[in-house]
């Protein structure tokens, strides 16, 4: 695979990887301060784990905002070009996982603060 195809598929792929980037650190910060009896302990007057679902969850979607912007104008550029059809493909594939990932992302934060941290 070409450098130009690699990255083309990275980026195709990047709403998803930012997702599970989120999904890593939300578990991994909540399994360990519940873990060791952290989950109580507040910054700022917020809890730590609230706080790091604010902050994976903007930077995923932040990421993941970039990477839909960047595709979308890809994309309309592409009408009437004389792109191969692999690129076409992986165009609107980046269009179709980005918008995914998005919703993914929101939907994953959402129970983080419906429910108690370690409940």
């Amino acid at each position: 695979m070409s450098g130009r195809r690699t990255l083309q598929v990275v980026a195709m792929l990047g709403g998803l990887l930012a997702w599970a980037a989120q999904f890593t650190v939300l578990y991994g910060v909540t399994s360990t301060a519940c873990g060791r009896g952290w989950a109580d302990t507040t910054l700022f007057g917020i809890g730590i784990v609230h706080i790091t679902v604010v902050l994976a969850t903007l930077s995923a979607l932040a990421a993941t905002a970039i990477l839909l912007v960047a595709s979308l104008d890809a994309y309309k550029r592409s009408i009437g070009s004389s792109l191969s059809v692999v690129d076409l493909f992986i165009n609107r594939a980046t269009v179709l996982i980005s918008s995914f990932s998005l919703v993914v992302i929101v939907w994953h934060a959402v129970p983080a603060f419906i429910l108690p941290a370690c409940a």
